[in-house]
């Protein structure tokens, strides 16, 4: 899947040294691991979200792999679907929480995913299998994790997290970052697997933040001309 993004990038022909700024999350992060071992030369900035480095035994729990089974099988309906996603992407605090008119966040997330996650398919069975395969087998050794932080300096690298993570939690992502040197973390209180939604305002003033420490880390100023 890296080399697939990366074909994406040729194609596009964003192949400029230090032009890219990397965003990944669970599985994209994972992705973008294996993407700047390949181009590191072209990345300004990697942001690694709600992901981790992996390892041989590192598997999704069997609360997970009951959830994306009964999912993907299409066991249960549309909206059960729906239901068992979210109760993984977001603390049941945060799910709980009252809105307008006495419905909570759950009853409006649920609208909101109606609204585009059945569009233009449902993803196959064989598609969800390949997805969880994905992620179990990632590994990324500390020796490639460290080449990675060597080979992106002075680019900004940044883990983040939330600290109520049920997907990938957070003990795997505190482990990624101290597994980059020179990486910033950053942890979401009470946040879940999915923090670019459920922290909308933050999540995005601080990836506008990374990228331009991104773009700082090689805005080299030029030698005044001397006459």
């Amino acid at each position: 899947m890296a080399k697939d993004a990366l074909d994406l990038l040729n194609f596009l022909k964003w192949d400029q040294d230090r032009s890219i700024h990397v965003f990944g999350v669970s599985l994209g992060g994972m992705i973008s691991q294996e993407l700047s071992l390949l181009i590191p030369s072209r990345i300004k900035s990697m942001t690694l979200i709600s992901t981790r480095s992996g390892n041989a035994f590192d598997f999704p729990s069997l609360s997970i792999l009951k959830m994306f089974s009964k999912v993907s099988m299409k066991a249960v309906t549309y909206e059960q679907g729906l239901d068992l996603m979210m109760d993984f992407l977001f603390p049941d605090a945060y799910l709980n929480q009252p809105t307008a008119e006495g419905r909570t966040r759950k009853d409006e997330l649920r609208e909101f995913f109606k609204s585009w996650h059945n569009r233009p398919r449902r993803q196959s069975p064989a598609g969800a299998l390949g997805q969880v395969c994905a992620a179990v087998g990632h590994h990324c050794s500390d020796s490639n994790l460290e080449k990675i932080s060597q080979t992106l300096s002075p680019g900004k690298i940044a883990v983040v997290l939330g600290d109520r993570d049920e997907m990938i939690y957070a003990v795997r992502s505190l482990q990624l970052q101290d597994r980059l040197p020179g990486s910033e973390l950053v942890v979401f209180k009470d946040g879940g697997h999915a923090l670019s939604c459920q922290f909308s305002k933050d999540f995005n003033m601080l990836m506008e933040r990374i990228m331009m420490e991104g773009n700082q880390a090689f805005a080299f100023k030029k030698e005044p001309k001397h006459f």
